[in-house]
């Protein structure tokens, strides 16, 4: 089964995806992620829901956190094929994904 690409996010939900997973797989809780920030547990779930954006001092405080550089959290654009339109050309798309190797793993494909 092929995969398609996420390119419906805006680029504070791509970022937010990615933040998550790296939460995620370094067992952060969100209240710790907080207190790194400055800011309320609340307001941290907002901003991985794409419902907050996220400051260039929260991309640098976050990436520093994790040990990452600030490229790493940034979401890239997808290009278009066949298979995939360019979503820029459509009204709904916004044609970003959140950061490479944070993929989902698929088993037995």
């Amino acid at each position: 089964m092929k995969q398609l690409p996420r390119n419906s996010y805006s680029a504070d939900e791509a970022i937010g995806i990615t933040i998550n997973d790296l939460m995620f797989r370094n067992k952060v809780t969100r209240k710790r992620l907080a207190e790194v920030l400055g800011i309320t547990s609340q307001a941290v779930s907002r901003k991985v829901l794409g419902q907050v954006g996220w400051s260039v001092q929260d991309l640098f405080t976050v990436a520093d956190f994790f040990g990452l550089e600030v490229a790493d959290l940034l979401p890239r654009k997808v290009n278009a094929t066949k298979e995939t339109p360019d979503s820029f050309s459509r009204t709904e798309g916004s044609g970003l994904v959140a950061g490479a190797g944070f993929e989902p793993t698929t088993s037995g494909l």
